[in-house]
């Protein structure tokens, strides 16, 4: 057979076999992992589409609720044991292999693994999982007690579930890193700096750098280019950040998610003096008021009942004085945050809500935009009590929008995943 003629069979077979073979689309699983809980999602990263979606919560107290959700299979929800995080990690994985109600038929379908992870030293973006960013996050476990143990114990599991899976570490700091040194840095001596990293770092990176994008794309506009942003992401945890120009310039939270406004059950801004102050009187050890700070303070420290916002309304209405100071506070520091960022963008044009308070709370987000009117604030209270999904709750005299945004922290840590695996 001529030279040619067998060239032009082989190509020829080979072109029939590539445009027969399915082609196969990148997905990533991103986890989302909480002191009690495990959410997952995976993303066909080609459609930027949820194959399924779902969770494990009270992990260590049982029984644990879960749900599992893929579209056009029926969904799952009841009653598990989970003692540690791998049982809830190994049940949900079971769960996304199912012939009834899975999504892949084997793992090893997953491209990759994407962590919103919270902090970790010496690392500022998104990085693949090694022995060393383990190691830098267990170094800023004390920053993010809550966070960090939790989160290594669930790379540990991945990496025993699926050994040839990549891992991706996508850190909540990533975001903020645009921040000017003089908006980041506290006035301590240099050495807290140098040596130990102590500065504000910022978190709910995800969440925000969403809204940053999704904002220009409800506005109708293509790009975020000469806009000002104040991103309220307000839920358990709460945090605000002025954006410009799709860039944070600075952020509510610390060196740690401590610090900014009162969260659910953390303090917030606290003068340290105040600490060293009880810690003198009471006796306490560090790991005692790391736990008053982190687990019996904020809205369920001043109300006295609970950190859930649906819950201090409830006692509101029943006449509880402490629940109605506990959410004029909250209140009253998201106000101030978003006074402080009006002057360091140089004014607003928009203000959005997300996060479970910001999208769902029609109490709260009508007690921040009260008062607000003199610089150009003013909320539809009509559209503010029937809005059920993303939407413009803006005033028609209002020079400032005010939007619902429902964030998507997951696509940005299933994005960031899928950059990183590609360089």
């Amino acid at each position: 057979m001529p030279i040619k003629v067998l060239v032009y069979d082989i190509l020829r077979h080979l072109f029939i076999v590539s445009i027969s073979i399915e082609p196969r689309t990148m997905k990533i699983l991103c986890a989302n992992v909480g002191s009690t809980s495990f959410k997952y999602q995976i993303i066909d990263m080609d459609t930027n589409t949820s194959l399924v979606k779902g969770g494990v919560e009270r992990i260590g107290n049982s029984p644990s609720a879960f749900t599992h959700a893929v579209p056009g299979k029926p969904s799952r929800e009841g009653e598990i044991d989970t003692p540690i995080h791998i049982d809830a990690i190994a049940h949900a994985m079971e769960l996304i292999t199912d012939p009834e109600v899975g999504c892949l038929s084997d793992l090893s379908e997953l491209d990759g693994v994407g962590f919103k992870t919270i902090l970790a030293k010496g690392y500022w973006r998104s990085a693949r999982i090694t022995e060393d960013v383990i190691a830098a996050l267990e170094a800023f476990t004390p920053l993010a007690p809550i966070h960090n143990p939790f989160y290594i114990a669930s790379i540990r599991a991945f990496q025993e579930l699926l050994p040839r899976t990549p891992l991706v570490a996508v850190f909540e700091t990533w975001f903020h890193q645009t921040i000017p040194d003089y908006a980041y840095e506290f006035g301590v001596p240099r050495f807290w700096v140098e040596k130990h990293g102590i500065r504000k770092y910022g978190f709910h990176g995800a969440s925000h750098r969403y809204i940053s994008e999704r904002v220009p794309e409800l506005l109708g506009q293509e790009s975020s280019e000469g806009l000002r942003i104040i991103s309220c992401h307000l839920g358990g945890s709460s945090s605000i950040s002025a954006i410009k120009d799709g860039k944070s310039i600075d952020t509510s939270m610390g060196a740690s998610t401590q610090y900014g406004m009162i969260q659910s059950t953390r303090c917030g801004d606290l003068d340290a003096f105040a600490v060293l102050y009880m810690m003198d009187k009471e006796g306490f050890s560090t790991d005692e008021i790391r736990q008053q700070l982190i687990e019996n303070s904020g809205v369920k420290g001043i109300s006295g009942t609970s950190g859930d916002m649906r819950d201090v309304e409830a006692a509101i209405n029943a006449g509880n004085d402490n629940a109605r100071l506990a959410l004029e506070t909250y209140v009253y520091g998201v106000k101030k945050y978003i006074g402080a960022y009006i002057a360091a963008l140089g004014g607003v044009d928009v203000i959005a809500f997300a996060g479970g308070i910001g999208e769902k709370s029609t109490t709260t987000r009508a007690k921040i935009c009260e008062g607000l009117e003199w610089c150009g604030i003013h909320l539809d209270v009509e559209k503010n009590i029937n809005t059920t999904d993303e939407d413009d709750l803006s005033a028609e005299n209002s020079r400032t929008k005010i939007l619902v945004v429902s964030t998507n922290e997951e696509l940005i840590v299933s994005r960031e995943t899928a950059r990183v695996l590609s360089q």
